[in-house]
C-alpha cells in the first residue's frame, strides 16, 4: 500500500508510535535535550509524554501543547 503525501501523518508518537495527523494537537517535552539535534520527541497525548519521564530522568519538565502544521511540506 502506497500512501500519498497528503495522507501521510505529520509525525508519529515517540512512545506508542501512533500517527500524529496534520493540523492535530501534539505534545513535546520542555527539556532541551529532548528537542535538539536528530531527536525531536513528539507525543500524541500527555500520558505518552508522562511515560517517557522515568527513562529521561528530568528534574523539571512539562508537556508543551503544540499544533501540527496544517499543510504537508512541499
Amino acid at each position: 500500500m502506497v500512501l500519498c503525501r497528503a495522507m501521510a501523518p505529520f509525525a508519529v508518537c515517540s512512545m506508542c508510535r501512533k500517527p500524529i495527523q496534520l493540523g492535530s494537537k501534539y505534545w513535546r517535552c520542555s527539556v532541551s535535550t529532548c528537542n535538539s539535534g536528530r531527536i525531536k520527541l513528539m507525543f500524541c497525548s500527555v500520558s505518552c509524554w508522562d511515560a517517557h519521564l522515568p527513562t529521561a530522568r528530568h528534574r523539571n519538565a512539562s508537556a508543551i501543547e503544540e499544533t501540527a502544521q496544517a499543510q504537508p511540506p512541499k
